[in-house]
């Protein structure tokens, strides 16, 4: 399935999806690059397209779709997050909210998002942890990756 047939079947979302990176706010799209800018099939600014039917949830910021073949996309799923070790649970609460929506209202975008490592931190700022931390641990449990301050899109 692509990315944007999985955001059109998706209602809280039908009518979010946008070209490249174009969803992806300018601040944050300059956190993020990738060899390849025409393996980028779309994205979805997650946040602001559900803002007002989730207004106090912990959501997540962006996803992205990956080319891999004509007709089949992978999603990546990217926070922008000041990166605090007291930041984490936040993170962690955010991704919950995100399975949980996947599993309720968006199955089509659950079943694209990559299998290996889809949940991305990027730092809003600097990061102020240790990739051997307690906290980097819990990271990696809940399957987030460890932030970063820029973000390389994989698109091989």
């Amino acid at each position: 399935m692509r990315f944007q047939d999985a955001v059109a079947y998706t209602n809280d979302v039908r009518d979010c999806y946008q070209a490249g990176l174009q969803a992806v706010l300018e601040r944050d799209r300059n956190r993020l690059s990738c060899q390849d800018t025409r393996k980028i099939s779309g994205s979805l600014n997650l946040d602001a397209a559900v803002e007002q039917l989730y207004p106090n949830a912990a959501r997540w910021d962006y996803g992205i779709g990956i080319k891999r073949t004509e007709t089949r996309d992978e999603a990546i799923w990217v926070e922008v997050h000041s990166a605090d070790a007291n930041q984490v649970p936040k993170m962690i609460d955010k991704l919950a909210w995100l399975k949980n929506w996947f599993n309720d209202r968006a199955p089509n975008l659950r079943v694209i998002t990559k299998n290996d490592s889809p949940y991305v931190w990027v730092a809003s700022g600097r990061v102020s942890f240790q990739k051997n931390s307690p906290q980097a641990k819990k990271l990696a449990l809940a399957g987030i990756k460890f932030p970063q301050e820029h973000y390389r899109i994989e698109t091989r």
